[in-house]
C-alpha cells in the first residue's frame, strides 16, 4: 500500500489531489465509488469494518474519483491510501 500524504498541493499551493486514508486497521467491507465518479463533500466513498463495526469513509472535498486503491475484502493498515480524489476543475 501507499503511505498517506493527505491533501497534495502543487507549486502554486492549489490542491492537486486528496488522498483519503485508513485511520485504523480494518477490512474493506464495501466500495461505494468507482474511478471517474463525481463526489461531493461528505459523500460515502467506502465502508470499512473493524471489530464488527461498519465505519463509513467520507470525502472531505468535491471532486472526481481518480484512483480506488482497494477492493472489497482487502485488509488495510492505518495510513494506507484508499482513494485519490482529483478536485473540481481538474480533469
Amino acid at each position: 500500500m501507499v503511505e498517506c500524504a493527505g491533501r497534495v498541493v502543487g507549486e502554486s499551493g492549489a490542491r492537486v489531489a486528496e488522498q483519503v486514508c485508513a485511520e485504523m486497521v480494518a477490512n474493506v467491507f464495501q466500495v461505494v465509488v468507482a474511478e471517474g465518479d463525481a463526489v461531493e463533500p461528505g459523500a460515502t466513498l467506502l465502508v470499512l469494518e473493524s471489530m464488527k463495526m461498519e465505519i463509513p469513509v467520507l470525502a472531505e472535498g468535491a471532486g472526481t474519483v481518480g484512483v480506488v486503491r482497494v477492493r472489497e475484502g482487502d485488509v488495510v493498515q492505518e495510513g494506507d491510501v484508499l482513494v485519490v480524489i482529483d478536485p473540481v476543475g481538474r480533469p
